[in-house]
C-alpha cells in the first residue's frame, strides 16, 4: 500500500524510525520515561524493552508508560490497544499522522488525554537509522505532519486537552 503517494520504498513504509532526539524531547517535555517500545524492531526500539512482531502487542499487556509509532498502514487497532490499557492504568504515547479527516483521528481524540500538535514535519529514519534520501542523495522531507497522542487513566474521564509544543527547542 503506498502512504500518501510516497517515494519511500513499500517496504520500508510502516518501519520508519523515530529519531532520538525527539523521544528525549518528548520525555523531557512530559516528564515521563518511556519504559517499554510497544512497536518496534531490535533496530527501532525506543528502549531497552520493547514488543516485536514475534511478540504480539495485541495478546499481551504493556508497560506503565509506553511508546508507540504504529504501522501507518493500519493505526486504529493500536488506538484501541491504548486505549484498553489505560483503562488497566498505563500511559501510552503514540505518534501518529495529524490528519483530522481521518476516521482513526476521530477514535484518538474520543479515547485519548491530550494530543500535541507541532510546528514542524518530522524527519523519520529508514529502519537501518540512516536518513531517507532521494535519487539524487538530496535529503527526503516529509509529505505530512504528526501529532502526539496521549492515552492516560485519567484522560479517559475528560476532554481531549490540544497543545502546541515545539519539540525540536534545545534538541535536535
Amino acid at each position: 500500500m503506498n502512504l500518501n503517494n510516497s517515494t519511500t520504498p513499500e517496504s520500508e513504509q510502516d518501519c520508519a524510525q523515530t529519531p532520538w532526539w525527539f523521544i528525549k524531547s518528548l520525555e523531557d517535555f512530559t516528564s515521563l520515561d518511556i519504559s517499554l517500545d510497544v512497536c518496534a524492531a531490535p533496530n527501532t526500539a525506543k528502549c531497552d524493552f520493547y514488543l516485536s512482531p514475534e511478540n504480539n502487542a495485541f495478546r499481551q499487556g504493556w508497560g506503565s508508560i509506553n511508546w508507540c509509532n504504529p504501522p501507518y498502514s493500519d493505526i486504529t487497532p493500536w488506538i484501541k490497544k491504548s486505549y484498553s490499557e489505560a483503562i488497566g492504568g498505563a500511559i501510552t504515547l503514540m505518534l501518529i499522522p495529524d490528519k483530522a479527516e481521518v476516521g482513526y483521528t476521530r477514535l484518538a481524540r474520543q479515547r485519548a488525554d491530550t494530543v500535541i500538535h507541532m510546528p514542524f514535519r518530522l524527519n523519520f529514519l529508514r529502519p537501518d537509522g540512516s536518513e531517507f534520501l532521494d535519487k539524487a542523495g538530496k535529503k527526503q522531507g516529509p509529505k505530512f505532519p504528526v501529532c502526539v497522542y496521549i492515552f492516560t487513566p485519567q484522560g479517559l474521564q475528560m476532554p481531549i486537552r490540544d497543545v502546541y509544543h515545539d519539540f525540536r527547542v534545545g534538541f535536535k
